[in-house]
C-alpha cells in the first residue's frame, strides 16, 4: 500500500480528497453496508476531483478487497497508524461515519437500534457529533473507551449485515 499512501501525500492531491486512513474508515464501512457503490463511485468519493491513473484505482480496489476478506474472516482489517495516534483515529473514523451517511437509510432500515449503538464509537471518535452528544468528545476517559471498542463493533456490524438469517 505504499503507492496509495505516496498517492494521497502527494501536494497535487485536491484538498477535497480523502486522507489514506480516511479512505481505510470509508472502504471499511462499505464492506459492511448493505447497499454496493459502483467502483466510479467509490473512487470519486476518495479523490474527489484528483485526476488518478489505473495503477492508483487498482491499489484502491486492492484495498478494499484486503479490508472485505478480513471482515469475512472475522478479523478487524490492517489499520495502518491507527493505534498511533489520535489523528488518525478521528480519520478513520470520520471516513467510516462518511460511508454510513452515504447510505443512511439502508444501514438504518431493518437494526436502527443495533446500528445506532455500534456505530457509536465510531461517530464519537469522528468528532462528528453534533453539540447535543459532544460532551461524549469532551470525556477523554470516555473516548478512550469508546476507541477500544470500535474493532468488535465494526465486527459485529459486519455480522449484522452479512450473517446469513437463522
Amino acid at each position: 500500500m505504499p503507492k496509495l499512501i505516496d498517492f494521497f501525500n502527494a501536494d497535487d492531491v485536491s484538498e477535497d480528497a480523502m486522507y489514506y486512513v480516511e479512505m481505510h474508515g470509508f472502504l471499511t464501512s462499505l464492506a459492511i453496508q448493505p447497499v454496493k457503490l459502483s467502483q466510479t463511485q467509490i473512487i470519486e468519493e476518495i479523490v474527489a476531483d484528483t485526476p488518478v491513473n489505473q495503477t492508483i484505482k487498482q491499489a484502491i480496489v486492492a484495498l478494499q478487497d484486503s479490508i472485505n476478506q478480513s471482515l469475512f474472516n472475522g478479523d478487524f482489517p490492517d489499520t495502518p497508524t491507527i493505534d498511533e495516534d489520535e489523528d488518525s483515529l478521528k480519520l478513520w473514523s470520520t471516513g467510516f461515519m462518511q460511508g454510513v451517511f452515504m447510505q443512511e437509510h439502508a444501514w438504518f432500515a431493518d437494526f436502527p437500534e443495533d446500528v445506532a449503538e455500534l456505530t457509536l464509537p465510531m461517530l464519537s471518535c469522528s468528532e462528528l457529533l453534533d453539540e447535543a452528544l459532544d460532551e461524549i468528545s469532551q470525556n477523554d476517559e470516555l473516548l478512550d473507551d469508546m476507541a477500544e471498542k470500535i474493532p468488535d463493533c465494526v465486527i459485529d456490524l459486519y455480522l449484522l449485515f452479512n450473517s446469513p438469517d437463522s
